[in-house]
C-alpha cells in the first residue's frame, strides 16, 4: 500500500471509474491528484468521446488531458461476457466504483450497486445521474447545456427572456466537485463504521440547483407575509466598469466602498441619494445602481482604477483573457500553472490542485494515459491477485 502523506491523503485508494465526459472524469482525476489509483474503464475503438473534442494530438485532447490526468486506462468491450467478467473483477478490488451511465445501464451489465455491493460491503458506489433515478425525465439523456436551462443557469445570465449560457462546461464540472466531496466523505464515514461501504445517487440537475440556490435563490427563501424584498442577487451582476484599455470587477459592500466608487468615477453625487445609503437601501436599488455605475467611464487604465480601489480596500481586478493567466504576476507567484513533459503531448501546461494540504501544493500528477496503455498492466496485476 502506498504511504498516506497529508500531500497524497487517498494514497491506496483504488478507484474504478466508468464514465464519458466530464462528471465522473474531472472527480477521479481530484482523487488522482491526492494520491488515488484510479482505473479508468473505456470501450475499445475511440475510447471516450472527450479524447476527440477540440484541440487534440494522437487521440488526446486538451479537454481530456485536463479531466484524466494520473490515471490508468484499460479498454474492455462491456458488449462481452469476457470484458464484464474483468470489469467486475475490478470492482471486487476497488474502494470506490463511479460511474455516469443512465439508470439501467450498469443493472443490465451486472455491475449495479447492489449486485457488487452484496460481494463487497466496503464499496462505495457512486452513480452519476442527469435527472436522477426517479421522475416523468430520469431515462432522458442530459449535457451541460440541457442543465444550464433546465436548472435556471441561463435566465441568470440576462433578463429572463434573455436567455445565455454561461460559455463553459459549469453544470459538468460542478456535479464532478460535488461527487468528489460525496465520495470523500463516504471513505471517512466508512473509517468510522467498521468499513461499511454505501451507495450515492447524485444527479446533475439537484447538483446545480444546490448550487445556485445560497445566492441565486436567496430571494425565493423567505415565504410568507411580512417579508422585505430585496434585489435578487443577479442585479449585483451588472456590467463591469470601462477602462481606457480593458475593464474591471468591483465588489463594493459597505458604505466607504461605495463612497470609493462614487469618487473613482466621479459621481459623488450618489453619495447623498438616501436610496444608495445603507446595505438595506441598496440591495433594494442595486440593479439601478450598477447599471448608473457601468455607465461612467473614467479616462483611467484598469491598473490605475484597481489600484485607487485597492487604497480604500475595496476588492477589485482587471478583467483578464485566459490566454494572460500564465504571465500574470499574481498568477506565477502562487504557482497556478505547471509545466509537464507529457511522453505523448510533449511539453502542456497544466493547473495545478488548488488545494494546499499541510500548507503545501500538491506534488505535480502524473500525464493523462493513451486509450488502453495501460491494460496489459492491469490485467497481470488481477491475474496476480486472483493467484497469489
Amino acid at each position: 500500500m502506498t504511504q498516506v502523506t497529508a500531500q497524497q491523503p487517498l494514497a491506496g485508494i483504488k478507484v474504478v471509474e466508468f464514465s464519458t465526459m466530464i462528471t465522473a472524469s474531472l472527480a477521479t482525476m481530484m482523487f488522482a491528484q491526492q494520491g488515488a489509483d484510479v482505473i479508468k474503464v473505456e470501450p475499445p475503438g475511440i475510447g471516450d468521446p472527450m479524447r476527440w473534442l477540440g484541440t487534440q494530438k494522437a487521440g488526446i485532447s486538451g479537454l481530456f488531458n485536463n479531466c484524466n490526468r494520473a490515471k490508468r486506462s484499460i479498454t474492455l468491450d462491456l458488449k462481452t461476457a469476457e470484458d464484464v467478467a474483468t470489469a467486475r473483477e475490478l470492482c471486487m478490488q476497488a474502494d470506490v466504483v463511479i460511474h455516469n451511465y443512465r439508470p439501467g445501464v450498469m443493472e443490465r451489465l451486472g455491475l449495479s450497486s447492489e449486485q457488487l455491493r452484496a460481494a463487497r460491503p466496503e464499496l462505495i458506489y457512486c452513480a452519476i445521474t442527469g435527472f436522477g433515478h426517479e421522475g416523468p425525465l430520469a431515462g432522458r439523456p442530459a449535457y451541460d447545456h440541457v442543465m444550464q436551462a433546465m436548472s435556471g443557469f441561463m435566465t441568470l445570465q440576462g433578463h429572463p427572456e434573455d436567455f445565455a449560457y454561461v460559455k463553459t462546461l459549469i453544470c459538468d464540472k460542478l456535479t464532478a466537485y460535488t461527487a468528489a466531496q460525496a465520495v470523500t466523505a463516504a471513505l471517512f464515514a466508512r473509517e468510522r463504521m467498521g468499513g461499511v461501504g454505501q451507495h450515492i445517487d447524485l444527479s446533475m440537475l439537484e447538483s446545480c440547483i444546490a448550487f445556485l440556490w445560497p445566492d441565486a435563490g436567496m430571494h425565493l427563501t423567505l415565504l410568507g407575509d411580512e417579508v422585505t424584498h430585496g434585489a435578487p442577487f443577479a442585479d449585483y451582476y451588472q456590467l463591469p466598469m470601462r477602462s481606457t484599455d480593458g475593464a474591471i470587477a468591483y465588489a463594493a459592500m459597505t458604505d466607504a466602498h461605495w463612497d470609493a466608487v462614487f469618487d473613482l468615477v466621479g459621481r459623488s453625487d450618489l453619495k447623498t441619494e438616501e436610496k444608495y445609503k445603507g446595505m438595506a437601501n441598496r440591495s433594494i436599488h442595486m440593479g439601478e445602481l450598477a447599471a448608473i455605475i457601468a455607465s461612467q467611464k473614467p479616462e483611467m487604465t484598469s491598473n490605475e482604477m484597481v489600484d485607487g480601489l485597492a487604497k480604500h480596500d475595496v476588492p477589485a481586478a482587471p478583467c483578464l483573457a485566459l490566454e494572460d493567466l500564465p504571465d500574470h504576476q499574481h498568477i506565477i507567484a502562487i504557482g497556478t500553472f505547471e509545466a509537464q513533459d507529457h511522453p505523448i503531448l510533449g511539453k502542456i501546461q497544466n493547473v495545478s490542485a488548488p488545494a494546499r494540504f499541510g500548507g503545501i501544493k500538491l506534488p505535480a500528477c502524473g500525464p493523462s494515459p493513451a486509450l488502453g496503455q495501460h491494460s496489459e498492466a492491469i490485467l497481470v496485476e488481477l491475474a496476480q491477485t486472483a493467484n497469489p
